[in-house]
């Protein structure tokens, strides 16, 4: 699946993320669109064939997938390793995990921002995920397009602090 939005401009994502990957450039756009931003992001889903798909809708979207953690742990430890711009987080993670505990690790550790994927909408979990800050929450199951505005809506505001 593509994406052939006429207001954005797809960038060729870099190979990989890291304190050493090469440096993204849109290309020159013409006045007034401006280009999308590209991400570098990890994705942290529990399930396998769902954070596959994620990745999958997410490299169709122009974005670069550092890799994928199923485990809260897994999550620092890859965020550590790859230093991705964000993080596409599930709420309820492999081994009983906590999405909400990881992006706070995330964010305090690394600094690095989350989009919640979630399939829960209670009260409860609402109210403990918005006190992470997310930069979006897109409610499971979601669309193509749900997920492309939450992560243009996401480089916007990173682009935004710095």
């Amino acid at each position: 699946m593509r994406v052939d939005d006429p207001d954005t401009v797809l960038v060729p994502a870099p190979p990989r993320c890291g304190p050493d990957a090469a440096p993204v450039t849109a290309p020159a756009a013409s006045p007034p669109v401006a280009a999308a931003r590209t991400l570098r992001l990890i994705v942290v889903e529990d399930e396998p064939a769902i954070a596959q798909i994620i990745k999958d809708a997410v490299e169709d979207l122009g974005h670069t997938v550092c890799g994928i953690a199923r485990t809260e742990q897994e999550a620092v430890d890859l965020a550590d390793r790859e230093r991705p711009e964000l993080a596409l987080m599930d709420v309820r993670l492999a081994g009983g995990g906590d999405g909400i505990v990881a992006a706070r690790r995330l964010a305090a550790g690394f600094g690095i921002r989350s989009v919640f994927l979630s399939g829960y909408a209670d009260h409860a979990t609402m109210r403990r995920l918005t006190e992470t800050y997310p930069l979006g929450v897109v409610h499971k199951p979601f669309s193509l397009a749900q997920l492309k505005t939450a992560l243009d809506l996401a480089g916007r505001r990173l682009r935004a602090r710095g």
